[in-house]
């Protein structure tokens, strides 16, 4: 996980298989009529495997319908998202393109260093490779359209993810190299210990500021709570400086502070740009996620709308 502070996963589209949702308001596991076996097979199992077969074979039955609605979600979110982009550029006079060139002629390079850990491909399963993939592309756009863009660096890139985007992010290829960088290597063959920060939630040391002589690395992975103290103790053992972000000293969260890799490094850029952590996290947080009191942070179609396009931009 970032560990940084842990992610969670992103939406499977529907050429590959997908680990089944809890089912909310479906049938009793006491009542269920299983599909794949006989009914005094499947209550012999325990109570465990019953619900987890349960749960599957309803997922394989209404799967298509769950998937034609993502679709059509994020069919939607695109759309609106093209009719502002095109709202604000004829305000100024312009096309989507013509701002995208100008934002990106504007764009001011700062000389924070970011690093992407994705050491962790045997520690996860093919949909969780896909999530993470989906993740470090978010972080690429994320990058590209920040007013101060930062010194992107994904490490380690190998196994099931680097295959992942040989296949499906073909068009990483294309990436600027402004924006990011992929390595084969491990982030301790490209710079000094000295130099490295390694961001997890379960470092005792708060982050205060971010110092551009430093480079911060985000763990790469979803492990769902599988490997708690991962980060830290990889850091630890290569005997590299290690901190959490201040979340808790600046916004109340009704949650656990469980987020993607992406959130995480869009905090990180929010703040090299505004240089105020508060409004870092309230801008990328889900509303979803603060106590009551902080539910002025941002309105929730917007939270959910972004929510969908990160989902969607490693397809």
């Amino acid at each position: 996980m970032s560990d940084a502070e842990k992610p969670v996963e992103a939406t499977t589209p529907p050429t590959e298989p997908a680990t089944p949702p809890v089912v909310k308001n479906g049938p009793s596991v006491k009542t269920y009529q299983p599909t794949t076996m006989s009914l005094e097979a499947f209550r012999s199992l325990p109570l465990s495997q019953r619900k987890k077969l349960m749960r599957q074979e309803l997922w394989d039955l209404h799967s298509a319908e769950h998937y034609e609605k993502k679709r059509q979600m994020r069919k939607e979110s695109r759309k609106r998202r093209s009719q502002r982009l095109a709202q604000e550029a004829a305000l100024q006079g312009t096309t989507a393109e013509g701002m995208k060139r100008r934002r990106l002629e504007q764009q001011e390079k700062s000389a924070v260093r970011l690093v992407l850990d994705m050491d962790f491909d045997e520690r996860m399963d093919e949909k969780e490779i896909k999530s993470v993939a989906s993740q470090v592309t978010r972080c690429y756009a994320v990058n590209r359209q920040a007013p101060k863009s930062v010194d992107l660096h994904v490490t380690r890139l190998h196994g099931k993810l680097a295959q992942r985007f040989a296949d499906k992010v073909a068009h990483h290829k294309l990436w600027s190299p402004d924006h990011i960088t992929m390595h084969g290597k491990e982030y301790l063959d490209l710079f000094e210990k000295h130099e490295l920060v390694y961001l997890t939630a379960d470092s005792p040391n708060v982050i205060e500021t971010l110092d551009p002589a430093k480079a911060y690395v985000i763990g790469g992975i979803v492990d769902k709570n599988r490997y708690p103290g991962l980060t830290l103790r990889k850091a630890e053992e290569q005997g590299i400086a290690h901190g959490r972000l201040p979340i808790g000293e600046y916004v109340r969260m009704s949650t656990r502070k469980v987020m993607t890799v992406n959130q995480i490094f869009e905090m990180l850029v929010r703040y090299v740009d505004k240089g105020d952590w508060k409004t870092a996290f309230m801008d990328v947080i889900p509303q979803r996620k603060f106590k009551h009191d902080e539910a002025e942070a941002k309105d929730g179609d917007e939270a959910s709308a972004e929510e969908e396009e990160e989902e969607e931009e490693g397809e």
